[in-house]
């Protein structure tokens, strides 16, 4: 019944691995297990658990220092996923130049339309005073805007590379992050299996085959723990000081005062663009009213064979542009609409007073429409002394993001693509020690795990 158990805990050892005490920053794609406790009510302690406590001192030591492998390891790896977040953030900080070189092309646009809209709003008498108040402010706004905006030109020319070389960058220590995690989630983080059945595979053995597989085994442990060893030596250097296997970060600050005051001075730039259009609305408003007519009706005899005493109403209409025309007066240009016989008619009642109602309604339509155009709007750019640290530091930014290299982790590579690993080392035999210690593998539809475990003693 015993061999039963520990044949089907076979079974789960792969969901098992997790029974390393993983670093929070570390990418487990399984949760910890509950390895349990014998003795306890609902409680049992899985067979693996047992062969491992009952195994060799050499078995139990290459546990062991796989484990703070592992742990050290994983260390490592948040280390690189430290550095590929500050490379993908840099990237998209400096990204925020380009979108405010946009800005101001947008402003720079914006403060046009609002020029040609002036301009309209100008033949509008009532408008006169504020248009000229508004483009004495508006002709140096402009003029500070396009020098801000070819300042802008210039230093994205530079940026712009430089930002995409950031988010190759941090794409490449992706890569080096997704090797080591590869590596030690697919081999280190693994190790107490093979290691597990091999202490219960010697405990299944032959009294005769005992002495030979024992020494076997440990030897085996021996030396897959010194690479195991040295492997974690190279690790702790590199936690220690990862330079230059892993590029120094110090280069940049992406959440430096300088960027900060830069997207400080992007809004500021979107705010003044939206104080600008709506100036720009309210100008267009009353330059509408050029296009506005306005009219007034009167009654003249309109007499029919069965209503010979029947009235109408005429309605007369000018545009703004015709009643603020000095070149005729209101009356003539109303007399021009009307034929002899209606003329004559609004003549008798009075057309002095239509003229009047015409014009006091344009003025007062107008009169409105520029009371609504806001002279306190402030178009004054920001101040864009922001710029000047970056500007100053361009060059060794371009020549410090030059110079990012990444190293490529691989198991095929010498070495996994370590620094200075001890000569005579071979990572790779940590892997390969898994087909000793396990030769039946650890499948599920293996039907005994021991089946052909010799350990070289046949």
């Amino acid at each position: 019944m015993k061999n039963k158990i520990f044949f089907s805990s076979v079974i789960i050892f792969s969901l098992a691995a997790a029974a390393f005490a993983p670093l929070a920053s570390a990418k487990l794609p399984f949760k910890p297990i509950d390895t349990g406790k014998s003795g306890g009510k609902g409680t049992t302690t899985p067979q693996y658990i047992e062969d491992l406590e009952g195994a060799s001192a050499s078995l139990r030591r290459l546990d062991q220092d796989s484990r703070s492998l592992y742990n050290d390891q994983a260390s490592l790896i948040s280390r690189v996923n430290n550095i590929e977040n500050f490379l993908g953030t840099a990237s998209s900080r400096l990204a925020m130049l380009s979108v405010l070189r946009s800005g101001l092309v947008k402003l720079e646009a914006s403060l046009n339309t609002l020029n040609t809209s002036a301009d309209a709003a100008e033949a509008v008498p009532q408008a006169r005073a504020k248009v000229k108040k508004i483009k004495e402010t508006l002709s140096t706004t402009l003029a500070n805007v396009t020098a801000a905006r070819q300042r802008l030109d210039a230093i994205v020319n530079i940026t712009d590379p430089v930002q995409k070389k950031l988010a190759a960058a941090a794409r490449a220590a992706e890569g080096v992050e997704a090797g080591l995690y590869a590596i030690n989630d697919g081999v280190i983080a693994q190790m107490k299996f093979p290691i597990s059945i091999a202490a219960g595979c010697y405990k299944k053995l032959p009294a005769d085959k005992k002495d030979c597989a024992g020494k076997n085994i440990d030897k085996t442990a021996d030396d897959v723990d010194a690479a195991v060893l040295e492997y974690n030596r190279v690790v702790r250097l590199l936690l220690a000081n990862p330079e230059p296997w892993l590029p120094s970060m110090n280069f940049f600050d992406p959440f430096g005062a300088e960027l900060n005051a830069i997207d400080s001075l992007r809004a500021d730039i979107e705010s003044l663009t939206g104080r600008v259009n709506a100036l720009a609305r309210q100008f267009k408003g009353v330059a509408a009213v050029l296009e506005r007519e306005f009219s007034f009706s009167f009654p003249y005899p309109d007499p029919t064979v069965t209503n010979p005493l029947r009235f109408s109403d005429k309605e007369v209409s000018l545009s703004f542009k015709e009643i603020i025309d000095k070149a005729n007066s209101i009356e003539d240009k109303i007399e021009s609409k009307l034929g002899g016989f209606l003329w004559g008619v609004l003549n008798d009642l009075g057309v002095g007073k239509y003229a009047n109602k015409l014009k006091n309604e344009a003025e007062n339509a107008a009169n409105s429409l520029t009371d609504m155009v806001d002279l306190n709007i402030d178009l004054k750019l920001p101040n864009m002394n922001a710029l000047a640290p970056l500007e100053a530091s361009l060059d060794g930014l371009t020549a410090d993001v030059n110079g990012l290299k990444f190293p490529s982790i691989d198991k095929q590579l010498p070495g996994y693509g370590f620094p200075d690993v001890g000569r005579g080392i071979s990572f790779g035999s940590i892997d390969a020690s898994f087909r000793f210690f396990n030769p039946g593998g650890l499948k599920v539809d293996t039907p005994n795990v021991c089946d052909g475990a010799t350990y070289g003693c046949n």
